[in-house]
Parts: structure tokens; sequence; C-alpha cells
């Protein structure tokens, strides 16, 4: 059971003057992904179980076997234990997140004793053609608390006729779960029926920030072969159909030639490759119908540093998402932290905290004309780029992982 144990590494818990001691726990995370694997989750709990371990949680992180560090060669008998990486426990032994896969979570929650296994959501990442994950929350019942923190609400694929049933299947992880962690207000209108304690707890960004001087923003854009006087915009994330690349290439298509375009990190990424893979076929063939492909870059999946290169050369940060944007999303919040001036699409749901012209630029989605107009328009008043850069920046600081540690740390203590 949890101990009254003080916290340490005080230097965190400082920043919160409203802090009190609080409960040192064995937690749990699960998630379908984590690093050295590509995604925006598996860098989530990444960052998550660094700012847990921070407050002096002992956090175990349960993954895929692809999650295996590759600077070392392991023994089948040292996978059975937990690797050390310093400020976690990795347990990177799950397959194909299959039936058997809810039993060994539930195996190695007892063996641990976990007090709470909290479960990553997203369901590309745990293979969407079984709900086997949606069901871990009514299997751990008794063993160890279970929170599910849904990073977005999609369904399971299941089968082609499973109609509501795929609905059903979500709907029943959130009634088993014994508390369950939204990322912005919109999941948690969806979720609010279900009877377990609720609770918005926003992302933070998955990369370090770091300062980018002149000098370097010049060699940038210099190895991209831009020219004085040619703009770039930059976008970032992995590729799929709701984040609204392909709007992207028809709006740079009505941009002059100076007009060039920066694709930051990975392409595809871990979860859902083959849709993924689909979408960047389409995305290619668009480049080349419009005769874009030198006015197209592409990085690669890139260290922490060379994305903050890449912000740093930018003079536009495009975030064109179809399903309007939301404090869900990781690249979102990237953006913010480095300070960029964004233009993004109108969220769908009442987001109080993005203000448009004032720390980002709304525009419709799929409408490439708004989009390109946008950038022209911006482009051409640099102390309004400069006041949405600010004023990103700021509100940046309102999802710093050690806020979203203690929110989480704290919710724990609730279910307990």
């Amino acid at each position: 059971m949890p101990s009254n144990k003080a916290a340490h590494h005080s230097s965190l818990v400082t920043h919160h003057s409203s802090f009190v001691p609080f409960i040192i726990m064995k937690i749990g995370l699960l998630t379908g992904e984590y690093p050295p694997m590509e995604g925006g989750v598996g860098a989530f709990t990444q960052a998550l179980a660094q700012a847990l371990d921070v407050l002096g949680h002992d956090v175990f992180v349960i993954s895929s076997y692809q999650a295996r560090p590759t600077d070392k060669k392991f023994t089948r008998a040292q996978l059975r234990d937990p690797i050390d990486i310093g400020y976690a426990k990795l347990l990177p032994q799950t397959r194909r997140w299959t039936w058997r896969d809810t039993r060994l979570v539930t195996e190695l929650a007892i063996r641990y004793e976990l007090d709470v296994v909290n479960i990553q959501y997203q369901a590309a990442a745990y293979n969407m053609r079984r709900p086997a994950i949606n069901l871990l929350p009514w299997r751990l019942r008794g063993v160890a608390k279970s929170v599910v923190t849904f990073h977005d609400l999609r369904t399971p694929y299941l089968f082609p006729k499973a109609g509501r049933l795929r609905e059903t299947a979500v709907n029943l992880m959130a009634s088993y779960a014994d508390g369950i962690i939204t990322t912005n207000a919109a999941d948690h209108a969806a979720l609010a029926p279900r009877h377990a304690p609720l609770t918005t707890i926003p992302i933070g960004s998955n990369i370090a920030v770091q300062p980018v001087s002149a000098e370097t923003r010049l060699k940038t854009r210099a190895q991209l072969g831009l020219q004085k006087g040619d703009k770039l915009l930059a976008y970032f994330g992995f590729l799929n159909e709701s984040k609204g690349a392909d709007s992207l290439i028809d709006a740079l298509a009505q941009l002059d030639p100076r007009h060039h375009l920066v694709f930051i990190g990975g392409q595809t990424g871990a979860s859902d490759p083959t849709n993924n893979s689909a979408f960047l076929q389409m995305i290619e063939a668009k480049i080349t119908a419009h005769e874009l492909t030198d006015r197209v870059h592409w990085t690669g999946f890139v260290d922490d540093w060379e994305v903050a290169h890449y912000f740093g050369a930018a003079d536009l940060t495009i975030l064109p998402y179809r399903d309007g944007v939301s404090l869900r999303r990781g690249t979102l919040m990237a953006a913010l932290a480095f300070g960029q001036a964004i233009i993004t699409t109108r969220p769908t749901t009442p987001t109080p905290e993005l203000e448009h012209g004032n720390n980002c630029w709304l525009v419709a989605a799929d409408d490439a004309v708004q989009l390109s107009t946008a950038v022209e328009y911006l482009l051409g008043r640099p102390a309004l780029c400069d006041t949405l850069r600010t004023n990103a920046h700021t509100l940046a600081q309102t999802f710093t992982w050690d806020r979203i540690a203690l929110q989480t740390s704290r919710f724990f203590e609730q279910i307990m």
C-alpha cells in the first residue's frame, strides 16, 4: 500500500505555493508505444514518468517489446526483470495487445505491488482490431487502481460490421476505470456521464526547449536551400489525415516560389502505420502534382536540439488540424513552448486559452485559400508575429511538466 514518505526533489514542488505532503506511490504507466518507438503518446509518457520520479514516486513503465533500449543486448532472463532507465523501471514485455497481454499487465501489477496503473489510451497504439486493452480496468479490479488517460476518444476498429460495439468498448473502459483523465474540455464533456471520478489535465510539450542563435537560424535555413528573402513555413509532427497537411500543401501551391515548407519530424510514427503511410503517399503525390518538390523539405525523425533548430529557422508554424485545434495536441504544445507564431484551425469546442490574434491565428479547417491568405497577411506584419510568439510562450508556462505531474499525482491520491 502507499506510504506517507516525504517527497524529495523539493525544487519542483516549490513552484506551487499550495503544495502539501502527498502519498508516495508505486505507479505503473501503461503505453502502447515508448521510446525508442516513435509516437507522441510514448514521448508524453516518458516526460510524465520523469516528472513523477522527481516528485518521489516509484515509476514502472509497461510497454511493447519494441520499446527495449537499443544501446545494449538483453538475455531472455534479463528481459523478465525491470530495466532500470534511471527515472523508472521499464517493462517492455507486451506483444500485440491481446487478451494475453492484459493478463500479463495484471500479473506485473501484482508482482511489483503497483498502487495504480495509468493506461495511456490511444486506440491506434493498442492494435485497433482488438478491444482487449479496453477491458483491462475490469481485469485490474482488486489488484490495483486503474486510471485511464484518454489522449483521444477514437474507438478500436474490431471488425467491419462492429458498429456501435466499437463505441461500447471505449464506454466500458471508462465505466470500469477507478479514475479518468482527459486532456481537453471536449473529451471531458463526452465522458462526463461515466461514473468514475473525472478530471482534465492538459498535456505538455514532449520536446525540450532550447535557445536558437541568429547564426544557427541562418545556418539551418541555408542547409534547406533557402535564399535571402525566402519565407519558411514549418509543420511539426507525424502525418495523418486528422492533421490536415494536405490543405497545407494546397495552400503552399497558391503562394509564390519564395515560400518553402519544412516537415519537422518522422513521417508516420509507430501507431497506425498503415493508414498513415497511405496518407503520406497521397501527400507526396500532391507535392509532385503541384510541382513543389524543390520547396518542400523533410527532416525525418530528429533529436530535440534539431527540432529546436528548425523551429528557430521558421517564420511561421502551421498546424492545420482537420478536426480543429485542441489542447490534446502535443504538436501544438511544442509550438507554444518554442514561442512560435502559429496558424492553426478554429477549435470545434470552446477553448478560451487560445486567443485569435493574441497567442495564435485561427483559420477555417480544410480551406487552403484562407490558409494561404493568413500566411501572406502575417508575413507582412512582423510586429503581429512577434506578439503571437511572445504570448504563445507565455501560455506554454501553464502546461509545464511539474504542474502536470503534481495534478496527476493528486488525482491518483483522490482515488486511492
